[in-house]
């Protein structure tokens, strides 16, 4: 799960406006409503923000451990250094970013039709 971070923002703000929508619709309190969707938005803007911050500093975390990127300490065979390896296969990695973007669009799309 390495660099998420974004994703998960861009997720949490689809559900925000998919949560307003139904409390608009319903008729419940328009003004809660028109908060959780305002408050959706804003998530997603910090998404967009931490994407384009991670991407401007990816120099500054490339060397960074983090144990929920599950990276292994070993050493490098020709100079001895030690080194940070990822150890998970690609199918893993490719599934944990799939997954939330596959689940975001769906949820843009849902709240653009309603």
């Amino acid at each position: 799960m390495a660099r998420q971070d974004s994703i998960l923002w861009f997720l949490m703000g689809v559900a925000q406006l998919l949560l307003g929508d139904a409390l608009l619709s319903s008729g419940v309190s328009d003004t809660i409503g028109q908060l959780i969707q305002m408050s959706g938005g804003g998530t997603i803007a910090l998404g967009i923000y931490f994407l384009i911050f991670l991407a401007r500093h990816e120099s500054e975390f490339s060397q960074a451990y983090n144990k929920a990127e599950k990276l292994i300490l070993d050493s490098d065979p020709v100079t001895g250094k030690k080194i940070l390896k990822d150890n998970s296969p690609k199918a893993i990695k490719a599934i944990w970013y799939t997954v939330p973007i596959g689940m975001t669009f769906l949820g843009l799309i849902a709240w653009l039709v309603s």
